[in-house]
C-alpha cells in the first residue's frame, strides 16, 4: 500500500517537473512589432480594394467590348456618325476610370494625412495637460501659503480638467478615424496586428508653370474633347440633311446646332482656363505657406533650445520650458496641416489637367 503511494507520488512529480519545465523554461513570446503603412502603401492598397475603383475598370471593360462591335459593325457602311457615337461612348467610359480612381488617391492621400495631423495634436494636448497639472500643483502651493485664494484654484483645476476631457476626445477621435480608414484600406480583417502610420515628411515641391498647367489641361480634359466631338455629330448631321434634301426650317435648325456647338466649345475652353488659372494661384498659395511653416517651426526649436539653456541656468521654469515644448509641437502640427493642403491643391489641379495621378508621385 505504502510503496503504491510512493509511487504516485513520484509519478504526479515527475510529471509536475515536466510540465513546469514547459512552461517556466518556455521562451517568451516575443510582442509583436507594428505594421508600419507609408502613404504610397496605402494609396496601393485603397486601389487594390476599393469598390467603386472596381465597378469603373467594369465599366470601362465593356465600353472596350462594345466600341470593338460597333467599329466591326460599321464596316459595311464606314457612317461616320456611328463611329464619333463609338468613339465617345469609350471616352466617357475611360475619363469615368481615371477620375473614379483620381479620386481614391486622393481621398487616401486627404485622410492619411488628416490622422497624422491628428497624431500630432493628441501630443500637443498630452504637453498642454501636463502644463496645467504643472500650474495647479503650483496654485496649491500658494494657496497653502496664501499667495493665492480658492477662487483661483477652482479655475485652475477646471482648465485641467478641460484639458484631460480634449485629450480623451483627441484619442478617441483618432482611434475612430483610424478605424475607419483601415475599412477603407481593405485591411480590417486581416488579424490582429497594429497599424501605425509613417510620418510624413516635407514633400519635394512639384516644380510646373500656369501655361504649362493650361496647355496640358486643354490636350487631356475630356469635356474640351466632348464638346469638339459634338461639333463633329452636328455637322456631320446638317450635312446628311443637305444631302437628303430635308426642309428649309429643319436645315436652319440644324446650322443653329453647329453654331451652338462651337459657342458651348469656346465657353469650354475659357471655363476650363478659369479654373486652371484659380487652381494654379491655390497651389502657389500653398507652396508659400509651406515654406513659412517651415520657417515658424525652426524659429520655435531654436526658441525651445533658448529656454532649455535658461532652465539649466535657473533663469526659467519648469513650466516655462513645457510652454516652449507645446508651441514646438504646435508648429509640427502647422506644418503637417500645411503638407496636407499642399498636396491636396496639387491633386486637384493635376485633377483638373486632366492627368493621372501615378501612386508614385505620392510621397
Amino acid at each position: 500500500m505504502i510503496k503504491n503511494i510512493v509511487k504516485g507520488i513520484t509519478l504526479f512529480l515527475v510529471i509536475f517537473f515536466i510540465f513546469s519545465g514547459i512552461i517556466f523554461g518556455a521562451e517568451p513570446t516575443p510582442p509583436t512589432k507594428p505594421k508600419e503603412i507609408d502613404l504610397s502603401l496605402a494609396v496601393n492598397l485603397a486601389l487594390t480594394d476599393n469598390l467603386n475603383l472596381k465597378i469603373a475598370n467594369l465599366d470601362l471593360e465593356n465600353a472596350q467590348i462594345d466600341y470593338e462591335k460597333t467599329k466591326a459593325s460599321n464596316l459595311l457602311t464606314s457612317s461616320r456618325y456611328i463611329q464619333l457615337q463609338g468613339d465617345l461612348g469609350l471616352l466617357q467610359a475611360k475619363d469615368n476610370y481615371t477620375q473614379t480612381r483620381n479620386q481614391v488617391i486622393v481621398d487616401v492621400v486627404q485622410k492619411y494625412l488628416q490622422l497624422n495631423q491628428a497624431k500630432k495634436n493628441i501630443m500637443v494636448t498630452d504637453k498642454k495637460v501636463e502644463l496645467e497639472k504643472k500650474l495647479l500643483e503650483e496654485i496649491k502651493a500658494q494657496v497653502q501659503s496664501g499667495h493665492k485664494g480658492n477662487l483661483d484654484l477652482l479655475q485652475q483645476e477646471n482648465l485641467y480638467q478641460n484639458a484631460v476631457f480634449n485629450l480623451e476626445k483627441a484619442n478617441d477621435d483618432y482611434d475612430q478615424s483610424f478605424k475607419e480608414f483601415k475599412v477603407e484600406l481593405g485591411v480590417v480583417n486581416q488579424g490582429e496586428e497594429e497599424l501605425v502610420l509613417s510620418v510624413i515628411d516635407s514633400p519635394q515641391v512639384w516644380e510646373i508653370s500656369e501655361e504649362e498647367a493650361l496647355k496640358r489641361a486643354m490636350e487631356n480634359s475630356f469635356t474640351l474633347e466632348l464638346s469638339k466631338r459634338q461639333i463633329e455629330l452636328n455637322e456631320v448631321d446638317l450635312e446628311s440633311a443637305e444631302v437628303a434634301a430635308s426642309p428649309k426650317l429643319d436645315l436652319q435648325k440644324l446650322k443653329n446646332n453647329v453654331v451652338l456647338a462651337n459657342l458651348n466649345y469656346d465657353k469650354t475652353q475659357k471655363e476650363l482656363n478659369n479654373s486652371i488659372s484659380k487652381q494654379f494661384y491655390t497651389y502657389k498659395q500653398a507652396i508659400n505657406s509651406l515654406d513659412l511653416s517651415k520657417q515658424n517651426l525652426n524659429q520655435a526649436q531654436e526658441n525651445n533650445s533658448i529656454i532649455v539653456e535658461q532652465v539649466n541656468a535657473g533663469l526659467k521654469t519648469k513650466s516655462d520650458l513645457l510652454s516652449a515644448e507645446i508651441n514646438t509641437l504646435q508648429a509640427e502640427s502647422d506644418l503637417e496641416s500645411t503638407i496636407l493642403n499642399y498636396y491636396i491643391s496639387k491633386l486637384t489641379l493635376q485633377q483638373l489637367m486632366g492627368q493621372k495621378i501615378e501612386e508614385g508621385e505620392i510621397k
